[in-house]
Order: structure tokens, then sequence, then C-alpha cells
């Protein structure tokens, strides 16, 4: 019968025959490069809505078709990334191979339906890469889990800074559609790259596995995991507070753009200042949860997300506004991080990283396309600044969720001493 994953054989050197570092290099910084084409397709919407005539409700399905297409594919991918660990490199490669095509076929997609479909390519490319990514980082370094995996989320701010900033620029030369299909070259080759390197990264393929009794096994190990630890309130504030940033995300672009009037590097600023300071923020925060433990940081994130919407909603098109947006970014993601290393704690020593991950992911991924749909009818029916309301209520909900949250770290420290 198939076993779960020995902690001790994962960091055994035969089975790592890609080194620590260069895994966690070439995952971590590859991340960037993902990230900007995600975030600076937020950038795009305002175009994207004007020349197809979209109303709010159809700019909000942008975003949850590919919420759901990337949920589909989290929940699905995960399991089978844990089932398969050996062909890691492989997956990672296909991920970045799929953003690619995706968002060339977005580029050319004549109609607002081959568009969905083009974006529900490339959110499935996008969530295939976070399920061995975060696992492995997870599985390397589980005394710093929280940092590791909160710096693969700090170099996703940093493409979801940069990102915006040059697709704000860049509007002002070519049309939003030769900047969709511009970086596919680049992202191919990155993939050709990836697999290169992290070819080894799983470890030579295991003769002999039973993989129906691995099956087995690895939904036992995940309904144990639910069963008595705290984890469906790990998860519930996880999806809360996705649904509070997927109801966010696609509106503030749009609010600028179409009820402040800002231009399109104005926009795209804006929409950076959401990612910068989480670039720095998010290691904090993980590095400190590994010392004190996950839930008071976010309990702590939580409480003052509540704060900002509300006064993105009251600044107006001042410094407000703008100072409002910056201080979100401080917050913005880093429960994502702090809830999935939560979840692995939880789950430790079953080797079931990826499937925890991409079940996490792909319960977001769900419950945030609800959200954005949700915000784009408030939108339409109550008005621009419902949606941001609608936002801090979800928050003000994952704040009290976050205090029935288990203490994981420190609990985890106390079964090994």
């Amino acid at each position: 019968m198939a076993e779960a994953v020995d902690p001790q054989a994962i960091a055994n050197p035969e089975y790592n025959r890609t080194k620590d570092s260069v895994m966690a290099t070439s995952v971590i910084g590859a991340h960037a490069l993902e990230h900007m084409y995600g975030r600076a397709f937020l950038v795009l919407i305002p175009q994207s809505y004007i020349a197809l005539g979209l109303a709010p409700i159809q700019a909000g399905l942008l975003d949850a078709v590919r919420q759901l297409s990337g949920g589909a594919t989290s929940m699905t991918g995960g399991f089978f990334v844990d089932l398969f660990q050996h062909r890691r490199a492989h997956i990672l490669a296909f991920s970045m191979s799929l953003i690619a095509v995706g968002y060339f076929l977005v580029s050319i997609a004549p109609t607002f339906g081959l568009i969905l479909a083009s974006l529900a390519l490339a959110s499935a490319g996008t969530a295939l890469w976070h399920p061995p990514a975060l696992g492995l980082l997870a599985q390397r370094f589980p005394k710093q889990r929280g940092l590791f995996i909160s710096m693969h989320r700090s170099t996703g701010n940093i493409g979801d800074w940069l990102g915006p900033l040059i697709v704000g620029g860049l509007l002002s030369i070519v049309g939003w559609r030769w900047i969709m299909g511009g970086g596919t070259p680049v992202l191919l080759l990155l993939a050709i790259l990836i697999f290169f390197v992290l070819r080894n990264v799983g470890g030579p393929k295991v003769e002999g596995v039973d993989y129906k009794a691995k099956f087995r096994t690895q939904m036992h190990g995940m309904r144990e995991s639910f069963r008595g630890t705290g984890m469906w309130w790990i998860f519930t504030v996880s999806a809360v507070r996705g649904m509070g940033d997927r109801s966010l995300l696609w509106v503030i672009p749009l609010y600028l753009s179409d009820q402040l009037s800002l231009s399109n590097f104005w926009v795209g600023f804006h929409v950076a200042l959401l990612a910068a300071p989480g670039i720095f923020a998010g290691p904090l925060f993980g590095a400190l949860s590994d010392r004190i433990g996950r839930k008071p940081i976010i309990v702590l994130i939580m409480a003052s997300a509540v704060i900002f919407p509300v006064t993105m909603a009251l600044g107006g098109d001042g410094p407000g506004m703008t100072v409002s947006v910056l201080l979100f970014g401080l917050f913005l993601f880093s429960v994502n991080s702090l809830t999935q290393a939560a979840a692995i704690d939880v789950a430790e020593g079953k080797g079931l990283e990826g499937t925890f991950i991409g079940l996490m992911w792909g319960s977001n991924a769900f419950f945030g396309a609800m959200s954005s749909i949700l915000a784009g009818v408030l939108v339409e029916y109550v008005g621009w600044h419902s949606a941001f309301f609608f936002a801090a209520g979800l928050f003000f909900l994952g704040f009290l969720c976050a205090m029935a949250m288990p203490a994981t770290t420190i609990r985890r420290e106390q079964q090994l001493a």
C-alpha cells in the first residue's frame, strides 16, 4: 500500500537531485514574470471595456472566468501533482506555456466570447503553477515555510508592480491587443528554461508504485487533515479574504478610469501601488509567522483590511484615494500566503503539499468568481461605491473567522518538542 511521503526521504540528497537554492531561485524568480501578465490585464480591462462596449457585469465576468478556470485547474491539478511528484518540472513548464498561448489567443480573439475562452486557458496555466511551486517550497524549507511561501508571493508582487506600470506607459504607443500578445515568445522561452533547469526537481521516478493505493492514501490523508484540526476555519478565512480581494481588483482600475477619468498611466500607477508594498511586507509577515504563529498575523491583517476600501470610496480623486490604495496594498495577498502555510502545517508529513495548495487556490477562485460577479451587479444597479463597502464587509467577516483559526505553528512546535 502506498504511504505518506516521509519528510526525511524528501530531504535526502538522492531525492533532491536539484539543489534547494537552484530550485528556490528558479521557482520564486519565474513567478514575477507570470504575474506581470496577470496584473497587467487589470490595466487593460478599461481598454477592452471601451473597445468592446461592455457593461460593468461583463467586466466582472472577465475576472470571474479567470477565477473559475483557475479554480477548477487548481483543485484537480494539486492532487495529481502530489500523485506524480517526479513530473513537477513538466508541470511547471506546461503551466508557463499555457499562459503564453492563452494570452496570445486573447490578443487575436475577435469577440467577447472568444476572449473569455482564451482567458480561461491562460488562467488554467496560472493556476497550474502554484501547486508544484509552493508544494516544493513547503517541502524543502519546513522550518521557514511562511517565509519562502511569502517570498514566492513577494516576487509575484514585483510582477504585479512592474506589469501595470509598463502597460500604462505602452498604451500611449500601441493598442491593448499588441501588448497582450507581445510577451508570448518570452514566456515560451522561459518555459523551456524552466524545464531544463528544474528537470530533476521532483526526484527520480519510483518504479512499481501502486497508484490506485497511493490515490486512496492521499484521499484518506486529506480527509484526516480536516477532522478536528480547524482546517475548515483556515479555508474559510482564505476564501472570504479572496472574495474581498477579487471584488476590488477589477473595480479599482475601472473606477479610476470610468468615474475619476484618470489617464492610462495613472490607472497603471495605482494598480502598481496595490503590489509595491507587499514586495517587502509579505516576507516580513511570513518570517514573523514562522516565529509566533500564523493566527495573530492573519487576525491583524484582516482587521486592517476593513478600513481601506471605505477610505478608497470616500477619498475622491485626491491624495486620499492614492494613500488608501497604497495602504491596502501593504496587506494584499499576505493572508493567502499565511493560510497556505497554515494548511500545510496541519497536513504536516502527509505528502499533500500540492493538494492543499490546489484546494485552497481552487476554493478562493470559485468564491472570488462569485464576488466578482456580485460586485459587477452592485456597480451596475447600486453604484460604484457599493463595491468598496461590499469588500469591507467581507473583510470584517474574515476577521471574525480568523479569530476561530487554530494556532498551527505553535501547536506543531509543541508536538515536536
